[in-house]
C-alpha cells in the first residue's frame, strides 16, 4: 500500500514539474544589429508579444550593428518602452571595438532614426551607450544557473567580445565560463546550409564585411556543454510576413519604422530574424504543433576570410541547424497575428494609463 502511495506521489510531482516548466518564462538576451533590414524590429515586437503571452521574459537587449546614424541601441529602447517595459537594460556594441576588430563600412539606416527621433526612451546615441559586454556580463551573472536563452539576430561581434571578457565586478567568472553556467542555448539566425565555400554559404549576419572573424570564433569557442541552434538563410527566406500590417497594423514604433523601410510595409519581407526569436521561446514544436526539426550530426564550419558556413558530417559539436517543418505560410500568419495583436494590447494599455 504505501508503495503504491509512493508511486502516486512521485507521478503527481512530476507532472507538477512538468506543469511548472511549461509554465516558466523563458528567460532571453535579445542580441540584434537593429540597423538596416526591417525583421529586427519585428523580431523584437515578435518577442513583446511572447513576454506579453507569459512565454518569455525579456532580462537585456543589445546592439551588435553599426550605422552611421547610432540609433540603434536608443531604438531598442523606444520599442521596449513602447510595449510598457522601459526598464529593460540596453547595451551597445563600442565604435572602437568594431573599428580595432572588425573594420566594418558604416551605412545609413532607413528607419531607426524615424522610431528613435518620434517615440519615448531614455537611451542615448550608441557610442554613448552602456557597453553590450557590460550588460552581459552582469545581467548573466545574476541569474540562475542553464536559465538563459541568447537570442541573436545580427552579427556575433558582442558574442566574442563576452567570450573574451575577463572577471570584474559583476563575476569572478571569465566570459567562457559565465556562459557555460548561466546560458541554457544559444538560439541564432545566420548562415546557409548545408552552405557551402561559396555563395551557397553566405549570409549576412554571420559574413559581412570582415565579421565571419567573429563567427567563427563564437562557433570554435562556445563551451561545449552550451547548445547552439542555428536557423539559416533558407529558412526565412520562405517566410514572407507582413503584407497585411498596412491593412491591420496601427500606428506604432514598428509601423513607423517599416513605412521608411523600402517596400517592407506595402510588400512584406523575409522572416529571417522572426524564426530565432520563435525557437528561443518555443522550440521545435508547441502545442502539438512541429514548425521545424533539427540536424544535429555534425558541426558548422565558418571561413573566417569570406564568413560563409558550410555544414560538416563529423564531429558532433552540440550544434545544430533548423530544418523546415511547417508550411511557411503559417508560420508567417502566426508571426503576423503575434504581432499585431501585440501591438494593438500595446495600444489599450497606454489608452488605459
Amino acid at each position: 500500500m504505501m508503495k503504491r502511495i509512493f508511486l502516486v506521489l512521485m507521478v503527481f510531482g512530476i507532472g507538477l514539474l512538468s506543469c511548472y516548466a511549461q509554465n516558466t518564462p523563458v528567460k532571453v538576451i535579445f542580441d540584434s544589429d537593429m540597423a538596416l533590414d526591417s525583421e529586427d524590429m519585428n523580431a523584437l515586437c515578435l518577442l513583446h508579444a511572447f513576454a506579453d503571452k507569459g512565454e518569455a521574459e525579456i532580462i537585456a537587449t543589445v546592439a551588435s550593428g553599426y550605422e552611421t546614424n547610432r540609433a540603434s541601441a536608443a531604438t531598442i529602447d523606444a520599442i521596449n518602452t513602447f510595449y510598457g517595459r522601459p526598464d529593460i537594460p540596453v547595451g551597445a556594441t563600442k565604435i572602437n571595438y568594431i573599428f580595432q576588430r572588425h573594420p566594418i563600412p558604416v551605412a545609413p539606416s532607413p528607419w531607426t532614426p524615424a522610431i528613435r527621433d518620434n517615440y519615448p526612451h531614455d537611451t542615448p546615441n550608441d557610442d554613448k551607450c552602456r557597453s553590450a559586454k557590460s550588460i552581459y556580463r552582469e545581467i548573466l551573472s545574476k541569474q540562475p544557473d542553464h536559465s538563459v536563452v541568447i537570442v541573436t539576430t545580427g552579427w556575433l561581434v558582442n558574442l566574442q567580445d563576452l567570450l573574451e571578457s575577463i572577471p570584474d565586478r559583476f563575476s569572478e567568472l571569465n566570459g567562457k565560463e559565465l556562459v557555460s553556467l548561466k546560458v541554457k542555448e544559444l538560439s541564432s539566425m545566420g548562415g546557409a546550409f548545408p552552405g557551402g565555400d561559396g555563395r551557397e554559404g553566405w549570409e549576412y549576419n554571420f559574413a559581412y564585411a570582415g565579421v565571419g572573424r567573429a563567427t567563427k570564433y563564437v562557433m570554435d569557442n562556445w563551451p561545449d556543454n552550451v547548445p547552439i541552434t542555428i536557423s539559416g538563410f533558407e529558412i526565412g527566406e520562405k517566410i514572407i510576413s507582413g503584407e497585411i500590417f498596412i491593412e491591420e497594423l496601427p500606428e506604432s514604433p514598428l509601423r513607423t519604422g517599416l513605412e521608411h523601410a523600402w517596400d517592407a510595409l506595402s510588400k512584406g519581407r523575409p522572416s529571417w530574424d522572426e524564426t530565432s526569436v520563435i525557437y528561443g521561446v518555443r522550440g521545435l514544436s508547441f502545442e502539438g504543433e512541429e514548425y521545424w526539426k533539427k540536424q544535429s550530426e555534425g558541426h558548422v564550419y565558418v571561413n573566417d576570410t569570406t564568413g560563409c558556413t558550410k555544414w560538416l558530417p563529423s564531429p558532433d559539436k552540440n550544434q545544430s541547424y533548423l530544418v523546415q517543418s511547417l508550411n511557411p505560410d503559417s508560420l508567417a500568419s502566426l508571426m503576423e497575428n503575434l504581432v499585431i495583436e501585440s501591438v494593438k494590447n500595446a495600444l489599450k494599455n497606454k489608452n488605459e494609463e
